[in-house]
């Protein structure tokens, strides 16, 4: 049997072939997954979605739709590009869109968002991670956010140096690229992280706004031909760094979701930029920013050592989560039911009328 990622992703990346929409069927049933063009975007039913991952409707967050089998939960709205899966914040590259009664989330988002953090296994199955490269962010002039309580270039060395003691007693190769308060560029520290094959590659920051901003939030490359609040421009050429994409978002999941748990800080979620720092890296890359060093609570928290601890805790745990994953340790079953999405061998394509 086809491995069913293979599927998905020969589904989702086949161009349309006729007016807005194609539908294709699993060889031996009459199920459909029909591809529709909604103001230029691909777009796929989210019955369809949630009928692949053998979910139904469920109770869950208020306001929300919810879908879910077991402890997997997808909850979403129309019109809205923030999600939740399994509880956690998530923001997608397009909202869902409702026509004719029916919703659709973008094909971009299904390949490189709601896969890869339901099924994380797929998305690092080709990976050996041995090497973590750590980016404490900022240094030396560059100060990063400055406030009474904390001063974030400080903050992120003390985390990342916690982060690399606790990686070396697990037998990892840890690389920094900063190991005390000197200045580098944002290409130099991609540069030495594109050195080290099998590897990731973690930034690590505070974040800084108004009095009242609070909360933990990851960053991941945003996909190409996509727009993001952190990536204005729409990009339609691959960067070097979405060559990683659904690996990107596997790895941010891990290390997100540890942190928001063991923190109880506001989930200010997963989100997409194009930062220097992850367009042209050649590895599984995020940007971790651990909390508001401008908030009052917040800020003085940061500067606790316990707070560090516990960030370096879930920093680490959620790499090793990830790496495990690569190594064949997975945690989460691999889907063997028949799938709607097969288009290899047997697979009939089905042509439908453009609108």
């Amino acid at each position: 049997m086809m491995n069913p990622i293979l599927r998905l992703l020969i589904l989702l990346l086949l161009p349309l072939a006729v007016g807005c929409g194609v539908a294709y069927a699993d060889a031996g049933t009459s199920r459909t997954w029909n591809i529709e063009l909604l103001d230029g975007e691909r777009y796929v039913k989210v019955s369809d979605v949630v009928q692949f991952y053998r979910f139904k409707a469920v109770k869950g967050r208020s306001g929300f739709l919810n879908y879910g089998a077991g402890n997997r939960v997808l909850s979403l709205r129309s019109g809205k590009q923030d999600i939740y899966i399994n509880n956690y914040h998530f923001v997608l590259s397009f909202p869902i869109r409702e026509q004719a009664g029916q919703l659709y989330i973008s094909t971009t988002d299904v390949k490189k968002l709601i896969d890869p953090v339901l099924r994380p296994q797929f998305a690092a199955e080709n990976a050996n991670i041995t090497t973590v490269v750590l980016d404490a962010g900022h240094g030396g002039h560059d100060k990063g956010a400055v406030s009474s309580y904390a001063v974030e270039k400080d903050c992120n060395l003390a985390v990342a140096l916690k982060v690399r003691e606790r990686l070396l007693k697990r037998g990892y190769k840890v690389v920094m690229t900063r190991d005390s308060d000197y200045f580098l560029t944002l290409q130099q520290r991609v540069a030495i992280a594109n050195q080290y094959p099998n590897s990731v590659f973690v930034s690590i920051h505070h974040n800084s706004g108004g009095s009242h901003a609070t909360g933990i939030e990851t960053f991941t490359l945003a996909p190409h031909g996509t727009t993001s609040p952190f990536a204005r421009t729409r990009r339609t050429e691959d960067l070097q760094g979405n060559r990683q994409d659904s690996e990107n978002i596997a790895l941010a999941t891990a290390v997100h979701s540890r942190a928001i748990k063991a923190t109880g800080a506001i989930d200010r979620g997963i989100q997409r930029a194009r930062f220097s720092v992850l367009c042209t890296i050649r590895r599984p890359a995020i940007l971790f920013e651990g909390g508001f060093v401008s908030n009052p609570t917040e800020g003085a928290r940061i500067s606790t050592d316990a707070y560090r601890n516990t960030l370096a805790d879930c920093i680490t745990q959620g790499i090793c989560a990830y790496a495990n994953l690569a190594r064949g340790k997975r945690t989460v079953r691999r889907y063997t039911g028949s799938a709607p999405l097969n288009t290899g061998s047997g697979g009939r394509v089905i042509k439908t009328r453009g609108k």
